[in-house]
């Protein structure tokens, strides 16, 4: 199965427990993102720190973190 996911800039991504992290963008924005749903770091961002999180997740009404859908990248899984 093949993981629609966008590269996100975050200001921190702290473990939280077992299965969950607390994102915080750099405008302040929040969110709890399940780790199952983090699929690494994203390299090619040079000045600041991205992850790749699953675009599903990103897109849901309650999640309220900045994002941008411009970098896009499939994972299996």
């Amino acid at each position: 199965m093949k993981t629609k996911c966008y590269s996100v800039r975050l200001e921190s991504l702290v473990s939280i427990s077992d299965r969950a992290y607390k994102a915080t963008a750099f405008d302040g924005s929040e969110a709890i993102i399940p780790k199952s749903m983090v699929f690494g770091q994203d390299y090619e961002v040079q000045k600041s720190y991205a992850v790749w999180i699953a675009a599903f997740i990103l897109e849901k009404e309650d999640c309220n973190l900045q994002y941008s859908d411009k970098k896009v990248k499939w994972f299996n899984r």
